[in-house]
């Protein structure tokens, strides 16, 4: 798990990097994906053995996060819409090449030290929710790029951290409907 939290905080900071330069909102929503895994990873982590209501907590404060971070994607994207800006393309692509590649090493990696066979079809069921979304921050990219318009691009990067939402509200409402007992003992 330790190892997941730190390829999956490293490739969420370099996606940041890369949207930053790009200004292309799906390497926003790329980034925020990866480290809202990375943060999953480490409130389990922290969570686990001595206090349980710091896993409460800590859950808690990474749904506030993911929700406001997600919302302000959204806002970005209708942002980048209205200004009618068109991201770096290749650049952009490259890097959600990339995080493929490390997503699908890295199910590959978890993979290789349990017992069975690896398959194709075991990979894919490990990284699905990863290269889904990735994969269509390259359609949009794509898009983006045929159509000489800035909007594809902003559309799915609003579309994945929509997506994202769910995965918040789950994360606070499992704190306040079922973590308050637990805090108040």
């Amino acid at each position: 798990m330790r190892m997941a939290m730190v390829v999956n905080g490293l490739l969420g900071a370099l996606l940041l990097a890369s949207a930053n330069a790009t200004q292309a909102v799906t390497l926003w929503a790329a980034a925020l994906l990866m480290l809202n895994h990375a943060a999953s990873h480490a409130v389990t982590l922290v969570g686990l053995g001595r206090r349980p209501d710091w896993h409460a907590r800590l859950s808690m404060l990474h749904g506030v996060a993911l929700m406001v971070a997600a919302v302000a994607l959204v806002v970005t994207a209708g942002r980048s819409i209205a200004g009618m800006a068109i991201p770096d393309v290749p650049l952009a692509s490259l890097a959600l090449l990339l995080a493929i590649g490390v997503t699908v090493a890295t199910a590959t990696l978890l993979f290789a030290g349990r017992r069975g066979t690896l398959s194709l079809r075991a990979i894919w069921l490990c990284s699905r929710k990863d290269i889904l979304p990735l994969g269509a921050g390259l359609v949009g990219l794509a898009a983006s790029w045929l159509l000489l318009d800035g909007a594809p691009d902003a559309l799915v990067g609003a579309g994945i951290a929509a997506f994202l939402l769910p995965a918040a509200w789950g994360l606070l409402r499992g704190r306040i409907g079922g973590g308050e007992g637990v805090a108040g003992r």
